[in-house]
């Protein structure tokens, strides 16, 4: 046995760790910013071995959010969107109205701190807010949701699609609606 090389003499555990750190060292050593391509590694053997994908950074370019003339039956709509960290609390918040989430909002952050993130913006009709990913960020989440506090009955709340390029937010008069909308 003293024939074969050593990384065949190795147990599999110890073959497959020196085989992650040799591409981990060949990654590194042809690109500029070392923490970027540690992140990728550090997240692509965490979903390689955790059982459902964790959360993933946001690619996006942002929102555009467009207030008709009679949004909210002529009124400001406080639109509140929130970057969730992880699924089970995703799934629910997920099922939340708008009115529940607004009414419960100061709860909820003080339960979770670490675990939601919320930008809250409040539009009057005829306004349009162009949010940026600079602006916005692009957080490592499982997903993101939107509520809108209508005065008029109903969920008032969606989860934003992934749209790389952007989405569009457009408030009604009683509700509102998303789209891809290049930003």
């Amino acid at each position: 046995m003293s024939h074969l090389p050593f990384f065949s003499r190795a147990p599999a555990a110890g073959r497959l760790l020196r085989l992650a750190c040799g591409l981990a060292a060949l990654a590194l050593a042809g690109c500029g910013t070392v923490g970027g391509v540690a992140s990728v590694l550090a997240s692509s053997t965490a979903n390689a071995f955790s059982a459902p994908p964790g959360p993933a950074y946001l690619d996006w370019k942002g929102l555009l959010v467009v207030a008709d003339a009679d949004a909210n039956q002529n009124s400001p709509v406080a639109l509140d969107i929130v970057f969730v960290r992880d699924m089970a609390t995703l799934e629910r918040l997920g099922g939340l109205s708008a009115a529940r989430w607004f009414a419960t909002r100061t709860e909820q952050l003080s339960t979770d701190p670490d675990g939601l993130t919320v930008r809250s913006v409040e539009l009057v009709p005829r306004q349009v807010l162009r949010l940026p990913e600079k602006e916005l960020g692009s957080p490592r989440v499982a997903g993101v949701l939107l509520f809108a506090d209508y005065m008029t009955p109903g969920e008032h709340r969606a989860r934003l699609p992934k749209l790389p390029d952007g989405t569009l937010v457009r408030l009604g008069a009683r509700t509102f609606t998303l789209s891809a909308h290049a930003l």
